[in-house]
């Protein structure tokens, strides 16, 4: 993988010293403290703030006091959300840290999904500016997204995320969120189911091969049953499964992002996929000669 690609993927990434964090010389008087036992606990404070803030001297001020227990109301709520952001910038892309500011802010073109919730949004040709549906911590959950787009380019997204065990509810939510969205019974592209869940390896008996597939096919089918039955069978079906195991170099993991913009495609990106959604180059030449022939 060339630099380029690697930077896209997992972001800035600093080398040097990779594997073994540079210390400073007072992190390092105090962890000699600290392992002769000689450490006060106004130092025990200052080496916490010192390795999770190394380049935050308000970190590590705050970090010092909580374990002082000298933070004022105030001070624990920047203290958190220092933490997060650190934890944000260590996990996720900056695409993603900027979906959840916007979240925060509660931008009205950005959507988030829950665990165990559902919610829709609706793009039309009108509309100025891109929507954004998206969900996080997809750790063995069901993602599950319908997507379609009708012949004035209104495009509708449906987007729920359950656990396992709460089929039931996400099936019902399925139905509930589609049938509030009427625009996607009457689409001329009821284009595009996308289930994304666990994964398992199975032997295929005559390749005897080794294939991937979602660890809970039962589950996921009678996802894609409920909303065909309310929709019909005239839809593509996508599954992808995905690894449930925690990997530090993939950024965004439990991620998936539905861009929706008012004119041209909308996309989906996961940590490990993206594709397209709606209308094709394909679909759209189809109509042109159709309308030729009229």
């Amino acid at each position: 993988m060339d630099m380029k690609k690697f930077t896209e993927q997992f972001g800035d990434f600093n080398f040097k010293g990779f594997g073994n964090k540079e210390r400073g010389p007072r992190e390092i008087e105090l962890a000699k403290k600290e392992g002769n036992k000689t450490i006060t606990e106004e130092e025990k404070g200052e080496l916490y703030g010192l390795r999770v803030f190394p380049n935050n001297p308000r970190g590590q001020e705050l970090r010092k006091k909580e374990h002082l227990g000298l933070l004022a109301p105030e001070e624990k709520e920047e203290l958190r959300r220092l933490n997060q952001l650190k934890t944000r910038q260590e996990t996720m892309t900056p695409e993603l840290q900027e979906l959840w500011e916007r979240t925060e802010a509660k931008d009205p073109n950005i959507e988030q999904v829950s665990m165990n919730q559902g919610s829709s949004v609706e793009v039309s040709l009108e509309d100025e500016q891109e929507k954004v549906i998206w969900t996080y911590g997809l750790g063995g959950c069901f993602g599950t997204l319908v997507f379609s787009e009708d012949e004035n380019g209104r495009k509708t997204a449906v987007l729920t995320h359950f656990d396992p065990l709460s089929i039931s509810a996400n099936m019902n939510e399925l139905r509930r969120l589609i049938k509030a969205n009427p625009a996607m019974k009457t689409s001329k592209y009821k284009q595009s189911i996308l289930v994304l869940g666990a994964d398992r390896y199975e032997q295929n008996p005559q390749t005897k091969q080794w294939e991937r597939k979602i660890q809970d096919q039962q589950k996921a089918d009678i996802l894609i049953t409920a909303i065909q039955a309310e929709l019909g069978q005239d839809i593509e079906v996508k599954l992808e499964p995905y690894s449930t195991q925690r990997d530090a170099m993939t950024k965004d993991q439990g991620s998936l992002i539905v861009r929706i913009p008012p004119k041209g495609q909308a996309t989906y990106r996961t940590w490990f996929s993206q594709g397209k959604l709606g209308k094709t180059d394909e679909n759209r030449i189809s109509e042109l000669k159709e309308d030729l022939k009229k």
